[in-house]
């Protein structure tokens, strides 16, 4: 994370369910940013101390969104929780981050230490074109690294949301990347499969991402792809900017209760905001 830091005008972070709030940090390079992480890792003695209390996330979040300090339009929100928050109605956050197009990405512990509600971090992330996984330990660590890797890539041009149940075959149909005519770089992409804590319920999921004329091929899974991180798979792929590619998703449950499967990709060069789900 820090290493993109640079990429940025501004940059912020700050620890919340602290017993005593703390405020945001904010950053204009690289260097203070990594200093204040190194002086604000996550710190039990300083938690609440129970396993009720709900998290303060969204409180920390509406500070945010009123800071009268810096721009938030096209913001990047990264969050990582271990403590649930109790509100079930967080329609006013999600319409203020959507007016001013800031996506929210979420690693949500899936054994948490507090709180009862994680739909609404799900919701929070799926409205604003961000995504949300849930996992724990290891894996939970290694899928929040590789989210916040989508910081060197800027600009998003896929965000599709697909409710499936059973088993079935999703077909995004032929796109093609903004990257110039005659270049090739590399595009970043994610992809979850549930919008909760990973259950018996899912099976499998493969997918491609694959030239139109057969030459450039992602395949998932495989020896050269990144694993399923909990609920969530990202990683990154050289696409050309001469050719059409279309994205094939074969998916297994075991359930007919619907499932939503996400669909994300990013650029370095520029694309517009892409359109919202409905809301």
């Amino acid at each position: 994370m820090v290493y993109y830091a640079d990429l940025y005008t501004t940059t912020a972070n700050v620890r919340f369910d602290t017993k005593q709030e703390e405020e945001i940090e904010y950053h204009t390079d690289r260097e203070s940013l990594s200093d204040s992480l190194d002086s604000h890792v996550p710190d039990p003695s300083l938690g609440y101390g129970d396993k009720t209390t709900g998290s303060n996330l969204y409180n920390v979040l509406k500070k945010f969104l009123n800071n009268g300090k810096v721009s938030l339009c096209g913001g990047q929100v990264f969050i990582a929780v271990k403590r649930y928050p109790d509100e079930s109605d967080i329609s006013d956050i999600i319409s203020q981050l959507r007016a001013n197009h800031v996506m929210v990405h979420i690693a949500v512990d899936s054994v948490p230490s507090g709180g009862s509600n994680s739909a609404t971090l799900y919701e929070m992330s799926y409205q604003t074109n961000g995504y949300c996984l849930f996992a724990t330990g290891s894996i939970l660590t290694n899928g929040f690294y590789w989210m916040t890797d989508m910081l060197n890539w800027h600009y998003q041009f896929i965000a599709q949301n697909f409710v499936v149940s059973g088993s079935g075959r999703i077909e995004i149909p032929a796109f093609k990347t903004p990257i110039p005519q005659g270049y090739t770089d590399e595009c970043f992409f994610a992809i979850t499969v549930q919008n909760h804590t990973l259950d018996n319920s899912f099976v499998s999921m493969n997918y491609t991402i694959e030239s139109i004329d057969g030459s450039d091929v992602y395949t998932f899974p495989s020896d050269g792809a990144n694993p399923l991180h909990g609920t969530a798979q990202s990683d990154y792929f050289s696409l050309k900017g001469s050719l059409s590619y279309k994205w094939t998703i074969d998916y297994h449950y075991n359930t007919d209760e619907p499932q939503i499967i996400e669909c994300r990709m990013y650029s370095h060069y520029y694309h517009d905001f892409l359109p919202l789900p409905p809301f």
